[in-house]
């Protein structure tokens, strides 16, 4: 699988976030977004919307109207990464670049904290499975051709198949 180069406009205050939790854990800043990533999408459906006009982040605080400070920055993704972080843009209706921060402000200090107690039970990454678990199945019924998006392995792989 290859990697494909992009560019985020991501918020200063997350990136600084992402730089500390990669000091303390030593996993890449790609590797923590994808992990906070995926545990947003499996803990909050809240941000599922499917339709409506894409959402990007505030470019001023609420309170104090001072811009936010953000940086473009240039990330080389796995390709199964890629596309799936542009299945979120589709499905949150929300830019890249908001759900990384929604992502971040929820969910790192949560996988910082399982990787550093796995770590000390001797269990080398945390995680048994592998972060490529994506799949678009094709399924032509008829004259009509459906896909289905799959971010995860289930337990029984003829799910894939039949559904």
């Amino acid at each position: 699988m290859a990697k494909i180069k992009t560019t985020y406009c991501m918020r200063k205050d997350v990136i600084a976030l992402l730089e500390a939790a990669e000091e303390k854990t030593g996993l890449s800043k790609i590797l923590l977004l994808v992990r906070v990533v995926r545990k947003l999408v499996k803990n909050s459906k809240q941000y599922i919307r499917f339709s409506g006009r894409i959402r990007y982040q505030k470019r001023c605080d609420k309170e104090t109207k001072v811009p936010i400070p953000k940086k473009r920055v240039k990330v080389r993704l796995w390709e199964g990464d890629y596309y799936y972080f542009q299945d979120l843009r589709r499905i949150c209706v929300l830019s890249i670049s908001h759900v990384l921060a929604i992502a971040v402000f929820s969910y790192l200090h949560e996988v910082v904290d399982e990787f550093l107690t796995n770590i000390n039970d001797e269990d080398e990454d945390g995680d048994n499975y592998p972060l490529g678990n994506y799949a678009i199945v094709e399924k032509c019924i008829e004259n009509i051709t459906i896909f289905s998006i799959w971010w995860g392995v289930p337990e029984d792989l003829e799910l894939l198949l039949t559904r």
